[in-house]
């Protein structure tokens, strides 16, 4: 039911973006080509017929679209707030002008007008606000004219009851409307009675009366909301919804203390509830993967010279191997083999042990700023993070991600505190919420709940962000150890 109000919603949004950008299109070529030459500044310039443009509509098109589709825009609820519009289009107009110019540039479309495209994204900034807000407040309206109007039964007088209530109240664009209440079996529950009716809920007997109730009254659905235990004893509702054809919906507080999302999947023909601890946005980890193999594949192909020239540098400055080979924990705790440009001397982890005491951070880390294993190359390689780079081929490989935690030795997830492993949950990366906050300069702590907040926040966008923060963070070498 909220599924289906929602989607209706999102097609309505989708309809609008596809006007606002054929709108935006008309409006920004007219601007440039007949506006801006009564401009002396413009009127000599070389400005291309109407068709020559159409590719490139076509192409800022799908990423808009594509934008606004990972930003999540097409799954606003119906009552959706002005500014959160605005915000949400204004990131995908500037990330879609970025990739538009970027395909400009690499396909040599010299004659487009630069000018043109910044106008074109301007206007579907605005005009895509404006035409969604207006479907925003139509929905809102058509809600409370009883066209999206949904009527419901409670059964129940427990918390979640009581929750669910709260919810319809302050939620009034999503268009239910609460008939009143049954109670479960032949409990009476005085005092939980007494607080929904204090709300305004119409109480209407006993769950045996709901199947009379529903044949002569108007209602959509029925909406469970008890404790776990108790709804076994409700088989025989869940017939009569069945029987006559009205949707029934039950209230989810499994384990109350629990805020992960939860999926609802099937094996066969066992239904499963999925409560996940991780982002399970399909498509967006799909293009997150998708970046990191042409990011990682160009990384190499165009960072080549320095990768051969650095390990030229560390195999000619020092004795031993190129790279520093290492296994690390990756996801859900998979070992893999990191590697690295060597930055120690031969046989460093066998000093570890006499160096311990000199550790400077806490936690089951080792770190110290003037390492006597560093070699004298090894310290700029570390404090440029030029060392990481071979870690390219690890995030191709699909051992690793661009962005995501660092990926911890066995040594130090050994000594983790439970909540500490949760980190284990995504693919490792090079950068992270740590990398762009201080880096080494950071407790132990503090790390770990950056990357636990990176999870719970985790976004296309957010990647994005750290990605462009971190070359800035590697440049000041703040916090390089």
């Amino acid at each position: 039911m909220l599924r289906a109000a929602k989607k209706y919603f999102g097609f309505a949004c989708l309809a609008s973006d596809l006007v606002n950008l054929v709108v935006s299109f008309f409006a920004a070529y007219f601007v440039r080509a007949v506006l801006l030459p009564m401009i002396p500044s413009f009127e000599k310039r070389v400005f291309f017929s109407i068709d020559k443009y159409i590719p490139v509509a076509i192409i800022s098109a799908f990423f808009l679209l594509l934008c606004l589709f990972l930003l999540g825009a097409f799954k606003f609820p119906l009552g959706v707030a002005l500014h959160k519009t605005f915000m949400t289009f204004s990131k995908a107009a500037f990330f879609g002008f970025l990739m538009t110019i970027a395909l400009i540039y690499l396909l040599k479309l010299v004659y487009v007008s630069r000018t043109f495209v910044a106008i074109y994204f301007v206007t579907i900034l605005f005009l895509g606000t404006l035409f969604r807000h207006l479907i925003s407040l139509r929905f809102r309206k058509s809600v409370r004219e009883g066209i999206h109007h949904r009527n419901l039964v409670l059964v129940g007088c427990s918390a979640q009851a009581h929750e669910f209530i709260d919810s319809v109240g302050t939620s009034p664009e999503v268009g239910f409307s609460v008939r009143g209440f049954f109670l479960p079996g032949g409990e009476e529950c005085p005092e939980a009675k007494e607080e929904l009716l204090k709300k305004g809920v119409a109480f209407l007997g006993n769950v045996y009366d709901i199947p009379k109730f529903l044949e002569r009254e108007v209602i959509d659905a029925v909406v469970v909301a008890e404790e776990p235990g108790k709804v076994s004893s409700l088989e025989e509702l869940f017939l009569v919804c069945e029987e006559l054809g009205v949707e029934l919906i039950m209230s989810l507080r499994i384990f109350p203390h629990i805020n992960t999302p939860i999926f609802f999947e099937r094996l066969s023909d066992i239904p499963l509830l999925h409560f996940a601890t991780t982002p399970k946005a399909g498509l967006a980890l799909f293009v997150k993967r998708m970046m990191d193999i042409c990011g990682a594949f160009f990384g190499l192909l165009f960072l080549s010279p320095l990768l051969l020239f650095t390990a030229a540098l560390v195999k000619l400055t020092s004795p031993g191997p190129v790279f520093f080979i290492q296994e690390r924990m990756g996801l859900r705790g998979r070992r893999f083999r990191l590697y690295k440009f060597r930055t120690m001397v031969k046989d460093a982890e066998k000093k570890l042990e006499e160096l311990k005491h000199l550790n400077e951070v806490d936690g089951p880390v080792f770190k110290i700023e003037r390492d006597p294993r560093l070699t004298p190359i090894g310290r700029l390689l570390r404090k440029s993070s030029i060392d990481e780079l071979p870690q390219l081929w690890n995030v191709l490989r699909g051992e690793m991600s661009l962005v995501g935690p660092r990926p911890p030795i066995p040594a130090e997830v050994e000594k983790y505190d439970r909540w500490q492993r949760r980190r284990l949950s995504m693919r490792p990366g090079l950068s992270c919420l740590w990398q762009i906050s201080g880096r080494s300069d950071l407790d132990f702590d503090t790390w770990m709940k950056l990357d636990l907040k990176y999870i719970e926040e985790w976004s296309l966008t957010l990647d994005l962000i750290i990605l462009l923060k971190t070359v800035p963070a590697v440049l000041s070498t703040r916090g390089a150890k």
